[in-house]
């Protein structure tokens, strides 16, 4: 006995000993077998990748800005920075990389990343040069022009051959070492050059920059696209695939070995338990027949009582018949749905609930189903005890006994009185303004297509009248949206007291109401329901203690006139509305062919207005300031122009307005801004004494609260001093919202940017506003000064006269400077000045005229 027991407990001490060392080595090998990090890998090709995109993509910016397909740099600082954050990336090797990979990697991502940091130095001095480079080519054109136009000039012959040639080899981007020989030898030459043009200097400055500086260029181009970065990284990508496939090789190698160990351990444990399997079933078929009688008898007895509950607690109304249809038992919700008690419907027939809405044969088609298939469901409509007929669904079914005797019919049913209305409800505002109860537009096509076929059978009239509220924003932002909602609905009853039964309302959104009038007898008929449409809207509303008056626009469109057709109609009819705002508002305009080629050539001029900067169209104009004075040049104002490649000039007051409508203001805004920062930048680099220029600012741009920071990274891209750029804003523009105008306003004056308020007079025509905001000069509009020269039949002044005289004076008290605008006769630049008016702009001193033109009014600075 004491050996068996001691051999037990060595096969115990065994099996133990055994178990631990197996589950020791299990563990020291699934260590081994960690895989490579797939997410890692993906992140470290990935950044591989990144590298070599960037880099081929950095040459060919490199290239494209050399070949002056682009103006700038950012598109190279971009993929320099991208390339930067790609290698520290890879810096950051994965740990399942062996120590011996580890070094041989980081030894060749240093050699890329100093491979790529004199690539990136290179870069530099390519911009640098590239940028001196571009400012001479485009000046030294403009210069030579200048010095050519000396026909007096001995050696002029000389230099234009010599430009010609230097231009023609920019052109090709690289001259022959003989060529430019040749062109240095020229060059010296002309600088020895004795009575030379004054602006000779200048013009050789610009072509030794040509000249040497592109040779130089070239040369960088080459060394950029030709670094050893490609090489390089492609190296890098070689160790990193050998690190990776023998990572997955060892990797691979440690986990067959634990697999096989893995059998090893499945097959003892299978072993093991087939021998607990065979000790277990003995139990088990010891009390197996006691457990499943246990639990038939638990199930029936949860059944019993999951039935009860279902009966009695469930939401649906049921209820139990004999086979002769005599009510036997009901649940609670029967009672709760149709009002009865139970001892009021047993023994009864469910036809007690019957509304009287069925005829006869729909109960005998659901008994025929019955019978037939033993199960019958459908809606009906039933009445409660206290008379209210409610609709239901109801489904019954038959039950049988074991001999296929019918024994029961069951019926469950529930009232869907509020998915009807649901139903009702939701089919109601498919159709309908949920504001005003009106059509919308779904109803409304199938209006007017039912009308325009009535009226083509019946050879009628059919007019659709679509109705625009004038300047209703107006209320919703003063007064609020909720005041705006109920004038809608009080403007729809309006209307459609108006119209007669046979006519249509629709509100198609916002402040737009569309009226469909069928069965016309001509369109007089139309012209006077419009008219009383128009009159109806027109009378005061009051709401919210406000008395508010809003007048309406319409436009006509008679069918079969006008179209054919529901989109047709609803569109010229749209037209004609927009004629009718144009020409004064609280009028209607019928639809005309006129219209329809307005509308067309506007949309046409706006889609080609959003490709006027990409094509180059848009130039500036300058027109002179001039001191009241003494007539001296005291700056400018750049005006926009267009000049469209089909039309030619277009004024600025038909494509300012539309850009201003798309949102095009704002880029055309940012444009002007740097054009004449360039500009200014171009005059000072020529030699010339610069002047002060100004630009007009719209309100969507000085809406926008990044313009200080805008114009302060400009000026700092030109290297420009703040005085040289002046901006001119609309009184009305600063009103709009008076407190973050201010806050703008004292930005620009910290920045030392002067303000004007340009068209003072048309606005608020108010002094006392101006003390909000810093502004520093004051512009009279155009209408005032026009009438400087007019006279009253008595001789005196004319009102518009001495209302410029008087903004002068009290702008004087506010030590603002004063410019008057549109100055034509040397009487009105007499009366001006003779009150004190500082600065005169207009045609008597200059028209807006090319940047070339007016650059030719500046003085050279000493």
């Amino acid at each position: 006995m004491s050996g068996r027991l001691a051999r037990l407990r060595t096969s115990r001490v065994w099996k133990i000993s055994l178990f631990c060392t197996l589950a020791a080595l299990l563990t020291w090998l699934f260590v081994q077998t960690g895989d490579a990090d797939p997410k890692a890998h993906l992140r470290y090709s990935r950044a591989l990748h990144e590298v070599q995109h960037h880099d081929e993509q950095l040459n060919a910016r490199v290239v494209a800005a050399y070949a002056g397909m682009v103006e700038n740099y950012d598109s190279i600082q971009y993929h320099l920075r991208q390339i930067a954050n790609a290698l520290d990336v890879l810096s950051a090797l994965p740990d399942w990389i062996d120590g011996e990979g580890q070094q041989r990697l980081q030894g060749r991502i240093a050699a890329l990343r100093e491979a790529h940091q004199r690539k990136q130095r290179d870069v530099d001095l390519f911009q640098r040069d590239h940028s001196v480079l571009r400012n001479s080519t485009l000046y030294f054109p403009q210069a030579a022009e200048e010095v050519l136009a000396e026909t007096a000039w001995s050696d002029r012959q000389r230099f234009a051959d010599f430009s010609r040639q230097l231009l023609a080899g920019r052109l090709n981007r690289r001259l022959d070492q003989a060529g430019l020989v040749r062109l240095e030898n020229e060059l010296r030459y002309l600088q020895d050059v004795t009575s030379a043009p004054r602006i000779l200097p200048t013009a050789l400055a610009h072509a030794e920059v040509l000249i040497r500086r592109g040779a130089k260029l070239a040369w960088r181009v080459d060394d950029i696209i030709r670094a050893s970065t490609v090489q390089q990284l492609d190296e890098v990508g070689r160790d990193y695939q050998a690190s990776y496939r023998q990572a997955l090789a060892q990797s691979a190698y440690y986990r067959r070995l634990l697999y096989m160990i893995s059998l090893l351990l499945g097959g003892y444990a299978l072993y093991a338990l087939l021998r607990m399997e065979r000790d277990r079933r003995a139990l088990v078929l010891a009390h197996e027949d006691l457990a499943q009688r246990y639990e038939a008898q638990h199930r029936a007895e949860a059944q019993l009582r999951m039935y009860g509950q279902v009966f009695t607690h469930a939401g649906e109304g049921m209820v139990i018949t004999d086979p002769k249809g005599a009510i036997i038992a009901v649940n609670p919700a029967f009672c709760t749905i149709t009002g009865y008690a139970v001892e009021e419907v047993l023994g009864r027939t469910p036809a007690l609930l019957n509304s009287g809405r069925h005829a006869p044969s729909f109960y005998r088609d659901m008994w025929h189903m019955l019978k037939e298939s033993g199960h019958w469901q459908g809606e009906i409509w039933n009445r409660r005890k206290d008379g209210g007929v409610y609709p239901e669904w109801l489904s019954i079914a038959a039950t049988y006994d074991d001999d296929g005797a019918l024994v029961h019919y069951i019926g469950v049913f529930i009232d869907i009185t509020e998915r009807k209305q649901s139903e009702e409800t939701i089919r109601h505002l498919a159709y309908h303004d949920a504001l005003t109860g009106l059509p919308n537009r779904i109803l409304l096509e199938d209006r007017i297509s039912q009308g325009v076929q009535q009226a083509r059978q019946n050879g009628q009239l059919l007019a659709v009248i679509l109705i625009d509220l004038d300047r209703f924003k107006n209320i919703n932002d003063s007064l609020g949206h909720a005041v705006g909602d109920e004038l809608l609905v009080q403007a729809a009853q309006r209307a459609l007291n108006v119209l007669r039964p046979t006519d249509t309302l629709s509100r198609q959104g916002g402040d737009e109401f569309v009226a469909v009038l069928p069965e016309l007898r001509d369109a007089q008929e139309a012209n006077v329901i419009c008219g009383k449409l128009l009159a109806t809207l027109c009378q005061p509303y009051r709401l919210a203690g406000h008395e508010l008056t809003v007048s309406g626009s319409a436009g006509v469109a008679l069918f079969p006139d006008d179209g054919d057709s529901v989109h047709e109609l609803l569109r010229k009819a749209d037209a004609a509305m927009y004629r009718a705002k144009d020409e004064g508002r609280n009028t209607f305009r019928h639809f005309s062919s006129e219209i329809s080629t307005a509308t067309l050539g506007e949309l046409v001029l706006e889609n080609e207005l959003f490709g006027a900067l990409e094509r180059n169209e848009l130039v500036l104009h300058y027109q002179p300031k001039v001191s009241a004075q003494d007539g001296r040049l005291l700056g400018g104002e750049a005006l926009m122009r267009w000049y469209h490649r089909e039309q030619g000039m277009i004024s600025p007051l038909v494509f300012i307005p539309l850009a201003e409508e798309n949102g095009l203001i704002s880029s055309f805004g940012e444009w002007a801004l740097r054009t004449v920062c360039a500009q200014q930048r171009a005059w000072l680099d020529a030699g010339y004494e610069v002047l002060p220029v100004a630009v007009n600012i719209s309100a969507q741009q000085f809406a926008q609260n990044e313009l200080p920071d805008l114009l302060a990274a400009i000026l700092a891209e030109y290297a420009l001093p703040p005085q040289l750029i002046e901006l001119e804003l609309t009184e009305s523009l600063l009103m709009r919202n008076a407190a973050r105008a201010a806050s703008v306003l004292e930005r620009l004056r910290a920045m030392q940017i002067r303000v004007a308020i340009d068209d003072f007079g048309t606005g608020y025509s108010s002094l006392s506003y101006l003390h909000q905001f810093p502004v520093h000069t004051l512009k009279i509009d155009r209408s005032f000064v026009r009438l400087t020269d007019a006279r009253n039949p008595d001789g005196s002044p004319s009102e518009a006269a001495r209302l410029a005289a008087a903004i002068i004076a009290m702008a004087h008290q506010l030590d603002l400077e004063v410019v008057a605008e549109g100055v034509e006769s040397d009487a009105q630049a007499a009366y001006l000045r003779a009150h004190g008016c500082d600065v005169l702009q207009g045609y008597l001193y200059g028209r807006p005229q090319a940047a070339g033109d007016f650059g030719q009014l500046l003085r050279p600075r000493h």
